[in-house]
């Protein structure tokens, strides 16, 4: 290593001194900058708590109004007695039409539920009736396979009784 100048030295001193400082502002500007996000951060926590809160307290007075409203409403119709009267009537012809829909509903489901069941007991028949028409005819043609068999078996045994009683009694002569 060469040896410095003292101005070669005092220059390099600057030049340090120079950079220690700039290292300095950019760490000042970096803690700035984190301080400042971390209270924007806190700020934003802070305003959604604050509208949550606020929503809470808004659902409740609007249910208070809503339902305040439907009371009103629903005692409109009853303030003289001409009104209850009608109001009461007109709830009574909207359960009469009530009972007439849920009636005619019950009807035709038990109407499509009668089809229904004709419509398998008829298919439940005719498949009875084919399969009993197949096994008497299976029964029929066994009978008269069987009877068939018999008759030939008889007269076999009637023609061979015969040649036997013949040779039988002409042998006799």
């Amino acid at each position: 290593m060469a040896t410095q100048t003292e101005t070669q030295r005092k220059v390099a001193a600057q030049k340090a001194a120079a950079t220690r400082k700039q290292n300095e502002a950019k760490r000042r500007r970096s803690a700035q900058k984190a301080a400042e996000t971390r209270a924007r951060a806190q700020q934003s926590r802070l305003k959604a708590a604050g509208l949550q809160a606020q929503r809470v307290a808004d659902t409740a007075v609007g249910a208070a109004v809503s339902s305040g409203e439907k009371v009103a409403e629903t005692l409109k119709p009853l303030r003289s007695q001409a009104e209850a009267r009608r109001e009461g009537q007109r709830l009574q012809r909207r359960a009469a039409t009530n009972l007439r829909k849920v009636e005619r509903r019950g009807a035709t489901a038990r109407k499509r539920a009668q089809r229904v069941a004709k419509r398998q007991r008829d298919q439940a028949l005719r498949a009875v009736r084919r399969n009993r028409r197949g096994a008497e005819r299976q029964v029929q043609s066994a009978r008269q396979d069987f009877e068939r068999r018999f008759d030939g078996a008889q007269n076999s045994a009637e023609s061979l009784f015969r040649r036997t009683e013949s040779g039988v009694s002409g042998a006799t002569k």
